[in-house]
């Protein structure tokens, strides 16, 4: 989890909390908008496949409420955890109306199968109030 060969800059940020501590905060804050870690990591999968197929190209998703696009690729990364997963080492811009979020294949997987979001501080950190917003724009009517 910490800065080294996988990750330049690790996975937590300057954030004190324990890994425990991190991922339990960030599940409570989901729980409360009633959406899944599963349900969240595969919106991601999903935004990452879409743009990843427009080679770079911005790509509207979702009746053009969201624009994902692509900015760098560098092969595979394992998952810290551990579980032998290797994600595509990718980049998604993903613009909606309230910002831009920034996300990658290993966050899916980190959400979706062990709940993090990585660290504060963290640069590729997915802020779970951000990732609720994007869901509810994506899913919900």
């Amino acid at each position: 989890m910490v800065p080294g060969a996988l990750a330049l800059d690790g996975f937590l940020g300057h954030d004190e909390r324990t890994l425990a501590d991190i991922v339990a905060a960030d599940l409570a804050e989901l729980d409360a908008a009633g959406i899944s870690k599963e349900a969240l990591g595969d919106l991601l999968d999903e935004i990452h496949q879409a743009a990843d197929a427009a080679l770079g190209v911005p790509v509207d998703l979702y009746d053009g409420k969201v624009i994902a696009t692509v900015i760098e690729v560098m092969g595979r990364i394992p998952c810290p955890f551990g579980d032998g997963a290797l994600a595509h080492k990718a980049v998604v811009d993903v613009r909606i109306p309230q910002g831009t979020l920034r996300i990658t294949p290993l966050d899916a997987h980190m959400i979706r199968e062990h709940g993090f979001f990585q660290g504060k501080g963290s640069p590729f950190r997915v802020e779970p109030h951000d990732a609720i917003a994007l869901y509810r724009l994506c899913r919900e009517q």
